[in-house]
């Protein structure tokens, strides 16, 4: 048994779960396990001090929090984000079919009718009705549906616009996989626009962000059917949700708060399990199929020949980093493995026993596999959530890039800082002001060295650009800068801007060039 002591100061630690993988190898002297069976068998369960704890339904929490709401509501009507978040938090502890769940979308719905939103109000009168609203208080419910009907008439209709792909991925054998234009672009104008296919998105916004598809909503959550830690923005996004990876995650989620505990970035070993319940689902719906796949992985390594179903096959496709310099970090992953593999798999009731003794080899291979690409797999540049964005991955980097990735909510978007002609690949560059502007070729391909284990050969290193400081101005360039940034009008300047770096461009680089990009975004983005 593990020393009560240690088990406290486990509990008490920021990570846990990293905290005792690296107490592991440290003790094993940095030598991995020779297997990851041998270090799943080393792996004794008390070594995690948590307790298996079960997320369920509470009556007496859900009608709290509701009169919690009710009373901000009613003390200060302007606080609409912090009511909308208490009523979604009671929603999602109400138990299903209970009258405590529908006077939550009750008293969620009259929020909307007062603030106008009577699309908003319509949908969460249905799902109060739908929930066994309470007869004595219906009359005045079906009232408020009545005058939504009415002024609904008066409301905009919302068309949704379906954003078109003009790239496609291409791969050469010096530079791997790569995102290319199949038409031209010009400068400003947004080169991708693309949703994550995969989120985890961080505690503290369970009650504010859909828990499928990312997005921020204090609107219209709907809550899981079983558990109290997650909700989501429709339907669609429930059963989505439920069928790849949250049929598994339900009954454990408790523990995997404790599992993946610490600062966000904790959270890219929780993408890629999600990932990796997508391969038990293949697993028991057609065991056969799968591994087939799995046996050749070659056909899944374009992610627009496939779609979110083959997401997790996707990322397998990928060749695994070279650990062979770095066995602390091999035998940290072994451990997570292990731990994970025993929370998540042997004490989850929700993954059919015969799978796990069958294939106990193959699944700890794939989690193993899934886990030493999280880093490279998961993006976490957006606020609040973890992201995969499977085309802006195959985005290859440049010091001196025609793009770059600019953050819309949860989207990620590409926006052409150059003109980009169709054939071309587009280039982003990997760290944040480390393009040839202002940092030292030696400095940049040492740190791409170090992160990405490559050495860069883009235009920028090859052509050995100057750094900004070192160019002197361009008398006609820097006259024509000037002018323009002495036009009052913002549109007109973004316009002026936009065609300054497009006629210019073959003067590149220059710093006039690097300033009027600057400006334009600072308009534009």
């Amino acid at each position: 048994m593990i020393p009560h002591t240690r088990r406290q100061l486990v509990q008490q630690l920021s990570c846990p779960s990293f905290g005792l993988a690296t107490s592991w190898i440290i003790s094993r002297k940095a030598v991995p396990a020779d297997s990851l069976g041998e270090a799943l068998s080393l792996l004794k369960r008390e070594v995690w001090p948590f307790p298996k704890t079960l997320s369920r339904k509470d009556l007496t929490v859900a009608k709290a929090k509701r009169e919690q709401a009710n009373e901000t509501y009613r003390k200060t009507p302007s606080e609409l984000g912090k009511i909308l978040e208490l009523y979604n938090e009671a929603i999602c502890w109400a138990p299903e079919g209970s009258e405590e769940l529908a006077m939550g979308y009750g008293n969620r719905s009259a929020i909307f009718f007062n603030g106008k939103q009577y699309r908003r109000c319509l949908a969460n009168i249905e799902l109060a009705k739908g929930s066994n609203y309470p007869e004595g208080k219906l009359d005045k419910l079906l009232e408020r549906e009545k005058k939504c009907l009415n002024l609904l008439e008066k409301e905009p209709k919302l068309n949704d616009v379906e954003d078109k792909l003009f790239l496609e991925v291409t791969e050469t054998s010096h530079s791997g996989r790569g995102l290319t234009a199949k038409m031209d672009f010009l400068v400003g104008e947004i080169v991708l626009h693309e949703k994550p296919s995969l989120v985890v998105i961080e505690p503290e916004v369970t009650f504010t962000r859909c828990n499928h598809c990312g997005r921020r909503n204090e609107y219209d959550l709907i809550p899981c059917k079983t558990c109290s830690s997650a909700m989501y923005c429709s339907e669609q996004c429930r059963k989505e949700a439920f069928t790849k990876y949250h049929r598994f995650e339900c009954e454990i989620v408790e523990d995997l708060k404790n599992l993946f505990k610490g600062p966000k970035t904790t959270r890219m070993f929780q993408l890629t399990l999600r990932l990796f319940w997508m391969v038990v689902a293949d697993l028991i719906a057609d065991r056969d199929q799968f591994l087939k796949r799995y046996a050749d992985l070659s056909a899944y390594r374009n992610p627009l020949q496939g779609d979110k179903s083959t997401l997790h096959l996707h990322v397998l496709a990928d060749n695994l980093p070279d650990m062979s310099a770095d066995q602390t970090g091999k035998g940290v992953t072994q451990f997570l493995t292990a731990l994970t593999y025993k929370l998540a798999l042997e004490e989850n009731d929700s993954v059919p026993r015969e799978l796990i003794n069958e294939h106990q080899d193959l699944l700890l291979e794939v989690m193993f596999r899934l886990a030493l690409q999280a880093r490279l797999v998961c993006d976490q540049s957006p606020a609040d959530i973890s992201c995969l964005f499977p085309l802006f991955r195959m985005v290859n980097h440049s010091c001196a890039p025609n793009a770059e990735r600019v953050l819309n909510g949860e989207r990620s978007m590409l926006v052409a800082k150059r003109p980009i002609r169709a054939g071309e690949q587009v280039l982003v560059c990997y760290f944040p002001n480390g393009t040839t502007d202002s940092v030292p070729k030696d400095k940049r391909r040492a740190q791409l060295q170090r992160e990405f284990k490559f050495d860069c050969q883009c235009l920028g290193c090859s052509l050995d650009y100057p750094l900004l400081n070192a160019m002197d101005d361009h008398p006609e360039l820097r006259t024509e800068l000037e002018q323009i940034q002495s036009e009052a009008d913002s549109g007109k300047r973004l316009r002026l801007l936009a065609n300054f770096l497009q006629r210019h461009d073959d003067q590149h680089p220059r710093k006039e060039l690097s300033e009027a990009w600057r400006l334009f975004r600072d308009i534009k983005i």
